[in-house]
């Protein structure tokens, strides 16, 4: 394995994040990794299967997303008061379920206008979204402000 990894340019521990299921890919580095094993990289997106939509209410929400405000409490009515707030806090640190559910329950309409227009993403968020939201047909408003300084 320290040869393929000084192959890659890479760590020893990268790789066996790697082996373990890791789900935190850096393209570079698979590219590196593919090219020391003597392969093609191509990465597959498909459509996730069709789930049941699940009607979210405002209780199921709070709970779901309650663990990512860990600076102040998640109350029902931040939903409909800061929903940008919200919003940019689950875009940088929930999950796809969280997001999801956010989604559902802001509708989607809603949750992609509202996107396009946050301003207080980190640059690796913002450009994410920025390509989610082109693929919608909708471009950012938005100039993201955080340029500088940004701590993760």
């Amino acid at each position: 394995m320290s040869e393929i990894a000084r192959r890659a340019g890479t760590s020893v521990a990268t790789l066996s994040r790697y082996e373990s299921g890791w789900s935190r890919f850096e393209v570079q580095t698979l590219r590196k990794l593919a090219t020391a094993l003597d392969c093609n990289l191509s990465v597959e997106l498909s459509p996730l299967p069709k789930a049941k939509p699940v009607s979210a209410g405002v209780t199921q929400v709070v709970s779901q997303l309650s663990r990512l405000f860990w600076d102040r409490p998640l109350a029902r009515n931040d939903l409909e008061e800061h929903p940008d707030w919200v919003l940019e806090r689950v875009l940088e640190y929930g999950t796809l379920k969280d997001i999801q559910v956010l989604r559902e329950f802001m509708g989607h309409r809603c949750f992609v206008e509202r996107v396009s227009a946050l301003a207080r993403l980190s640059p690796r968020t913002a450009s994410f979204w920025k390509q989610i939201l082109e693929m919608e047909g909708i471009t950012c408003t938005k100039k993201y402000s955080r340029n500088t300084a940004w701590i993760s």
